[in-house]
């Protein structure tokens, strides 16, 4: 029987109440495996000394915080696999460069502007409205915000430089979600945060239908950003599906198996890590 491979998964706290990452650190524990949950605002290192990251076959990152960004980055100059890498988090973490890494690859998304709000509201046609605004590290739909004329969004209490403003869809209550990890994708609908479903309609969250299209279109985005766990927000209107935004290490809400999917895949990638 082979050794258990040691991993440590780096978890901001306000994941660890989440299915994501506890469903994946139970069932690799069931598989056997040497497993080490490592807060990273509640740590302290020394630079220099890479011992904290020495024993470890493989890291996995649950979250965006400067101080998990900061290991993970630290894990991998001292040489080590990590899942999701450092830069593939940063680039959706950003969502100005995400925006703009989508805009330029061809992939469907909503028009999006970027910019200071003032401008923003002399520049943005009136037909484009309405807008909804984000911030650039906005994150769990904090901090969003619609406007439905260009007046409003002049008179809007921004609290940062610049947003990011995207072209808003009114929707029958429910986005649709593709999960990633690895190549293997899967469409979930789940009911919007913004648009409420029609009362008495029928209820769609759930798995659904994943046509080749969908299967692309998600192997596309994670591909895109390099990363290996992932979750591609879209909406679908009378012009097909767009993409909204690309998140790193989603909950996997729906997803069958995922603990065990997660589990193998993160085996599966770290032996094929070691075998180079």
């Amino acid at each position: 029987m082979s050794s258990p491979l040691r991993i440590g998964v780096l978890a901001e706290a306000r994941y660890l109440a989440q299915s994501q990452p506890t469903g994946l650190i139970v069932k690799l524990k069931e598989q056997g495996q040497d497993v080490t949950v490592i807060d990273p605002q509640q740590s302290f290192y020394t630079m220099g000394d890479d011992q904290w990251c020495a024993t470890f076959d493989v890291l996995v990152g649950r979250g965006r915080s400067w101080g998990l960004l900061g290991l993970l980055a630290w894990a991998e100059r001292s040489g080590k696999l990590t899942i999701n890498r450092q830069a593939a988090i940063s680039a959706v973490h950003n969502k100005a460069a995400m925006s703009i890494a989508l805009a330029g690859s061809g992939i469907p998304v909503p028009q999006t502007y970027f910019g200071n709000i003032a401008y923003l509201a002399q520049h943005i046609p009136a037909e484009a409205y309405p807008i909804i605004l984000k911030p650039i590290f906005g994150d769990n739909s904090r901090g969003l915000l619609v406007v439905s004329s260009p007046a409003e969004m002049a008179n809007t209490d921004w609290p940062e430089p610049v947003a990011l403003a995207q072209r808003y869809f009114q929707t029958d209550g429910y986005d649709l979600k593709l999960y990633g990890i690895g190549d293997d994708i899967w469409a979930v609908r789940k009911q919007s945060p913004f648009n409420q479903p029609v009362a008495g309609g029928e209820n769609k969250d759930g798995l659904a239908e994943l046509t080749p299209e969908l299967e692309d279109l998600g192997r596309r985005c994670g591909r895109l950003f390099g990363l290996d766990l992932f979750g591609v927000d879209c909406i679908e209107t009378a012009d097909g599906v767009l993409v909204i935004e690309i998140n790193d290490y989603p909950n996997y809400t729906n997803v069958p198996d995922a603990n065990t999917r997660l589990a193998d895949f993160v085996v599966r990638k770290t032996q094929e890590g070691n075998a180079q």
